[in-house]
């Protein structure tokens, strides 16, 4: 258990300088990409099938605290030690650590008079954790700097989950002015730690030296392992499967869920356009290899405290390791997705520049983790569509994004980043994300109209001029 217990702080510290975010792509119309973020954006051509892997693979990293230069500082050999004292001095009483990996294993979309159908199959990994200041700096320090208090460690959780996710989707215009969108999701679990705020308090009396811990903790968790207990029904240790074959893992289809993402796009005028859409509206139902841990106790540790003495960390450790050691129990559950909300508004500058403000807010756990930007995306060439954007989240005024696609032939490229300045200082950055990937656009073609005549509803460039909306939805009506 003390190992448990030191694993889920490093692995929460370890992931502390990544973020979830697709500000700049999110008012990107001109990428097919963009349905992922709003379905209810179409495409202009006929058909738009992803690369199977490489269609489009997203990574997010965010700390809400503090950066890895705050944990790793340099030594005198030059080497790199891990040093608590930076990321405590930044830290307020809890703070918010999340990770996400998506991979497009499969991405199709087609147009089909004012309809636009879309299949995609995902392979989504997402962590999002909750980390008490004071369990840091109780690792950090021992009990030492809490003599003579009631030290509450309460609400450090994890939350940890992989899944794929076979999604359709269906995305309409229902006027010139208002296009809306929905994509149920369909979900199989593979993996999972979902676990409630754990309640910790340490006292330790500053004139007797009487030490007191108490806590209680309540968890589940599916993952393929071997989970031996004690003659009490405690939890002894985890044994990984030798046995437990990747392809077994990844195909596991006993934990299903459902999900639904939301889209509209509104135009206001010939040149202002609003849009928004709330995402991942689901839960996973967990049951093969599912447990359910809960504990609860209080434990006097003045024996140990004093006479290893105050500052010791093992002792502590030890002593916290078998008071919130817990009980384990076969019980599936479920565990709910993070609901994202998307907010957009934008305005077409003249024939090439559209400027724009995004909202983007994630609901974790009661609590709301938003970020704003500022964006202007322009034709730089015929086949080449670009974007910059500005994001103030987490406290930080230097998250400078951008983004680019462009077109040869059939073959679609993009990439983006909403914080391009992380990539030259990682260790200094709270925020990092970056999406890249190939695709194909097939079935353009007509008479061209005006960039600056879209009223921002459309959304993919087509073959031989990417960037100039090559005929409007209007005129396929007519015919």
């Amino acid at each position: 258990m003390k190992k448990l217990l030191l694993a889920i702080l490093l692995s929460c510290i370890s992931a502390a300088f990544f973020a979830q975010q697709n500000n700049t792509l999110f008012l990107m119309h001109e990428l097919p990409q963009s349905n992922i973020v709003n379905p209810a954006v179409p495409i202009d051509c006929k058909l738009f099938v992803g690369f199977p892997l490489v269609g489009s693979t997203h990574v997010n990293a965010y700390s809400s605290g503090f950066a890895l230069s705050d944990i790793l500082v340099s030594s005198t050999d030059d080497s790199l030690k891990v040093d608590l004292d930076g990321a405590l001095s930044k830290m307020d009483v809890r703070e918010m650590i999340a990770t996400e990996i998506h991979l497009s294993l499969l991405s199709v979309g087609y147009m089909y008079k004012d309809h636009y159908f879309t299949l995609g199959i995902n392979e989504k990994v997402n962590t999002y954790s909750t980390l008490n200041r004071n369990a840091v700096l109780l690792v950090n320090g021992g009990n030492t700097p809490f003599e003579g208090q009631r030290t509450q460690m309460d609400g450090t959780r994890v939350n940890a989950i992989h899944y794929r996710e076979y999604a359709l989707g269906w995305a309409r215009e229902w006027s010139e002015s208002f296009s809306l969108g929905v994509r149920i999701k369909f979900l199989f679990g593979k993996s999972n730690i979902y676990t409630k705020p754990a309640q910790v308090s340490l006292y330790t009396d500053a004139i007797s030296f009487d030490t007191y811990v108490a806590g209680s903790m309540e968890g589940n968790m599916s993952l393929p392992v071997d989970v031996n207990r004690d003659a009490d029904g405690r939890l002894d240790n985890f044994v990984k499967r030798d046995e437990v074959a990747l392809g077994d893992y990844l195909m596991n289809k006993e934990n299903k869920g459902y999900g639904v993402d939301l889209g509209f796009i509104y135009q206001l005028n010939d040149k202002t356009t609003l849009s928004g859409s709330l995402l991942d509206l689901g839960y996973v139902n967990w049951k093969s290899d599912a447990y359910a841990l809960s504990s609860a106790g209080s434990m006097d540790i003045t024996g140990e405290a004093v006479e290893e003495g105050l500052g010791n960390l093992d002792a502590v450790i030890d002593s916290l390791a078998e008071v919130l050691n817990p009980e384990v129990a076969d019980q599936a559950y479920s565990s709910p997705l993070v609901p994202t909300i998307y907010l957009g508004i934008s305005r077409q500058m003249n024939s090439w520049l559209q400027t724009g403000a995004v909202l983007h807010t994630e609901f974790y756990r009661n609590s709301l983790h938003s970020s704003f930007s500022l964006t202007g995306n322009g034709r730089i060439a015929s086949h080449v569509f670009g974007s910059l954007s500005y994001t103030i989240q987490n406290g930080q005024f230097n998250n400078v994004g951008a983004g680019i696609g462009a077109q040869w032939g059939f073959i679609h490229i993009h990439a983006l980043s909403d914080n391009i300045p992380a990539f030259f200082n990682l260790m200094d950055a709270r925020n990092v994300n970056l999406r890249v990937g190939i695709s194909m656009l097939l079935g353009c073609g007509g008479e061209k109209k005006s960039y600056g005549n879209d009223k921002g509803i459309r959304a993919l460039p087509c073959v031989g001029d990417p960037y100039s909306a090559i005929k409007s939805r209007k005129k396929r009506r007519r015919r």
